[in-house]
């Protein structure tokens, strides 16, 4: 049996957002899964272009990015999401 090599990642603002979890299979193909507050959003299998690919658009993301002194405050812990739908249900 191959053996199999997992990195998660912790994403979001708090620690129950989600998950980016990716998983090396030989030869030559990682999972890559997300999950959002323990429920499994997505989960794809990629070869080695598509994670040089991948590496290349976060690399210019990145650069692109704004440094984040720069855009954001620091977070105060407030949440300002809620659990209720955004518009009520019309019947």
């Amino acid at each position: 049996m191959a053996k199999t090599r997992e990195v998660e990642l912790k994403v979001g603002r708090r620690a129950t957002d989600g998950i980016v979890r990716l998983s090396a299979y030989p030869p030559g193909l990682v999972q890559l899964s997300v999950s959002y507050k323990g429920e499994r959003s997505a989960s794809v299998l990629l070869t080695q272009d598509q994670i040089q690919a991948l590496r290349a658009a976060l690399d210019d993301l990145v650069k692109d990015a704004a440094p984040q002194s720069e855009t954001t405050e620091t977070w105060d812990q407030t949440e300002r999401r809620t659990e209720e739908p955004l518009l009520p249900h019309a019947h």
